[in-house]
């Protein structure tokens, strides 16, 4: 329990002696004066540790004296005596303190540039005290201000404040460190010695709370081995102030709870098991700010990647691995997105293994520094990179070893089976091998409750096919991933799933080795990018139950008992068709009503009505035989269906047929073919008409092209007609109908 929780609050200004009251909160008085009196205040403070809160009116007109002191005052002692006094002050009265915050600190702030060490130091405990009594978010505008003074002093009791500061937290403030950490980082390459030293211990301390997370912060200064070595010892000296600030702080006792003005909370062990958990878990991923690289590329890469030259495609790749270079969080914009995809046609085609290589090496730190975003590019270049793990260049294929395992926790394994599935039966061995033992590494860092189980089931067959491989690499590959499966799921559904595996005693044997071997490589747990990798796709250890289809709806009983409508018989039947019903509602057929396979006949055409047709003379059926055949195709007649087939009320409508109407005047062509000859094709010629009583001569037909001579005329069959050249025949004697 907490000493100054069990004292009494006592109101020090009240005890304050009358003299000494005026020398400070009246004008006039000397500086010796108002020290005295600034002192004799300070001894009532630290004699009644804890300050009245009943009324904060009565700390008004202090405070507002101390600021002009701190603001105005030249006398060295007198402003020292008055930081002083703000320490005492910020410790009695702990939260109530928060109010007076804004009056003080930029005063502290402005004073912070004394060349003084005295003051300087009693500016850092001021400080520490009034930083317990308010929030980090409270602090952030004054400090991020504070950084924007040129003086070597203030910066270096801003570093100083700040090493404090963060010895004294259990856990990191992101938005606090997201805003400061970078300034520390900045004002360690400052010009002054002491400005960077002292930024290498804020940053050692930062370190001491946040872990390996804070290596987003450290890019800029990563290449630097100096200091990168004295933040380590930084690190260690402020583990250290850490202990002797734990043990310096009270212990709980027994069930006694802490209240909010007696900076109440979870006891201190509890605290710091708390810190050095979110130490250990922190992502500094998450904690960085995305960039676009794609503005700071240059213009001229993407003509650069496509050049003949290869030297010119190698400048191209290296400019857009030195725009990465710093950058712990990468947003792929569309330009990004654009080369990337020419860096995947480039490791396709190009045949220069350094090229090749250089894009490898993009792509794999792309995917590093864009985690998720990177997958819709990962699914494109899977098929690629596996196929051309045929290659035999150790720095090509080991490029593209490291992106195949960066690429795949930036989407899940089931996005890509297909193109695992076919590099496992590739024609080269090469691939084979590189395949399975990528499969193996992921597996491996997999465990029950992050591996897709519908995928394993898929690769199943392909695995066991690859342990039977006529080459003895790709069959030792295949049992590191019969290995990685049985770490990562149990021995029990390993040997369930590749029984076929276990049942050979030489492979069975082999496997324990293996598991042993992976164990010791990537440990018995799920890798962190995995759990990450899960935790994005909510994969679990078991596939997701799929969405059941929906029950389908019954009749209700009024709807299975209702018949079926009927058709009236004066309706025309439509071209539509009724829907078919579900099989549990489906009646049997009414006895009267045809079975549902009936033929139904084609609506009933019109009837043919002959026309008239003139007749040219030499009427009745010696006439019309006369007459001249037309090739025409034979017009489809309408069957015409007896009236029991004639479909009924009850019957199924069908869609009506239109018979083809039989052009009046024409002869058919009736000449019987032999099956397989062509037909033969007869100029197409109009029906002459002849004189009655003209004897038969035998010969060709008459037609509108050539008229045969000796022809009588009609109505005299003694005298032979004269020959005509003309093509127009001549009316007729007497009239005929077609008909007669």
């Amino acid at each position: 329990m907490d000493e100054w929780s069990i004292l009494d609050e006592v109101d020090v200004i009240a005890k304050w002696p009358t003299e000494h009251k005026k020398a400070v909160l009246e004008a006039g008085a000397k500086w010796k004066e108002r020290k005295e009196g600034l002192e004799a205040l300070n001894t009532i403070i630290e004699s009644n540790p804890r300050l009245a809160t009943s009324s904060m009116s009565i700390y008004g007109e202090l405070m507002d004296e101390i600021r002009k002191i701190l603001d105005r005052e030249s006398n060295i002692v007198v402003v020292t005596t008055a930081i002083r006094t703000v320490e005492l002050l910020a410790r009695g009265l702990r939260q109530k303190f928060g109010g007076y915050v804004g009056m003080v600190i930029p005063f502290l702030i402005k004073r912070a540039k004394d060349k003084k060490k005295n003051v300087r130091d009693a500016i850092l405990a001021a400080l520490s005290s009034v930083s317990d009594t308010t929030s980090s978010e409270r602090l952030l505008k004054d400090i991020i201000d504070w950084f924007s003074i040129p003086s070597p002093e203030s910066k270096q009791t801003l570093l100083s404040f700040l090493f404090s500061y963060w010895c004294r937290q259990f856990q990191t403030d992101i938005p606090f460190v997201k805003a400061v950490a970078p300034l520390v980082v900045k004002a360690s390459t400052d010009s002054d010695v002491t400005v960077r030293d002292k930024a290498c211990q804020a940053l050692g301390a930062l370190k001491r709370l946040m872990g390996d997370a804070i290596s987003a912060f450290l890019a800029p200064i990563s290449t630097d081995t100096p200091k990168m070595e004295k933040i380590q010892q930084y690190q260690e000296e402020a583990t250290e102030e850490f202990k002797k600030f734990q043990e310096s702080q009270p212990k709980s006792v027994g069930n006694s709870e802490k209240t909010e003005e007696e900076g109440g909370g979870a006891s201190l062990s509890e605290e710091a098991e708390a810190a050095a958990t979110s130490s250990a878990t922190m992502d500094p991923w998450e904690i960085m700010d995305s960039e676009d690289v794609g503005k700071k590329i240059e213009k001229g890469v993407e003509e650069q990647l496509v050049d003949k030259n290869w030297k010119e495609r190698v400048a191209g790749g290296e400019s857009i691995k030195k725009s990465m270079d710093g950058i712990g969080r990468i947003e792929i914009s569309e330009r990004l997105h654009e080369l990337l995809k020419i860096l995947i046609k480039i490791i396709e085609k190009d045949v220069n293994v350094n090229v090749a290589a250089l894009s490898a090496q993009i792509l794999k730190e792309t995917a590093q520094k864009s985690r998720f975003a990177f997958a819709s590019l990962a699914h494109r270049a899977f098929p690629v990179v596996f196929d051309k793990l045929k290659d035999k260049k150790a720095v090509l294929r080991d490029a593209l070893v490291e992106f195949c395992d960066e690429a795949a926790v930036t989407t899940p394994l089931s996005a890509y089976s297909e193109a695992v599935i076919n590099a496992l039966g590739s024609k080269n061995p090469q691939t084979r091998q590189q395949t399975a033992l990528f499969l193996s590494r992921f597996y491996a860092k997999n465990d029950t409750k992050t591996v897709e189980i519908d995928v394993v089931k898929q690769l199943v067959e392909h695995i066991l096919k690859a342990t039977n491989d006529a080459d003895k690499e790709v069959r030792e590959a295949s049992l590191r991933i019969v290995g990685s499966i049985q770490k990562s799921l149990g021995e029990a559904v390993a040997k369930r799933l590749l029984a076929d595996v276990y049942d050979d005693k030489l492979k069975a044997e082999k496997i324990p080795s293996i598991i042993e071997e992976l164990e010791k490589e990537y440990g018995s747990t799920a890798a962190p990018e995995i759990l990450r990798l899960a935790k994005h796709y909510k994969i679990g250890g078991t596939a997701p139950p799929k969405p059941s289809a929906p029950p389908t709806k019954r009749a209700t009983s009024a709807a299975a008992v209702a018949p079926p409508p009927r058709i009236s018989s004066s309706a025309k039947p439509s071209g539509t068709v009724r829907p078919v019903q579900s099989a549990a509602t489906r009646r049997a057929p009414s006895p009267k009503a045809p079975p549902p396979t009936a033929t139904v006949p084609p609506m009933k055409p019109k009837p043919f009505v002959a026309r008239p047709a003139p007749n040219f003379g030499g009427g009745g059926a010696a006439g019309l035989a006369a007459k001249p055949k037309a090739t025409v195709a034979p017009a489809r007649a309408a069957p015409r269906v007896a009236p029991s087939s004639r479909p009924t009320t009850s019957s199924r409508p069908m869609a009506p047929v239109r018979p083809t109407p039989i052009a009046p005047n024409v002869v058919r062509h009736t000449v019987p073919v032999a099956p397989g000859a062509p037909l033969a094709r007869k100029p197409v010629g109009i029906a002459r008409p002849q004189t009655a009583g003209a004897p038969s001569t035998g010969g060709p037909t008459r037609s509108r092209i050539a008229a045969p001579s000796g022809i009588a005329r009609p109505g005299s069959s003694a005298l032979p007609r004269p020959p005509s050249n003309s093509r127009i025949a001549r009316p007729p004697s007497r009239p005929s109908s077609r008909n007669e």
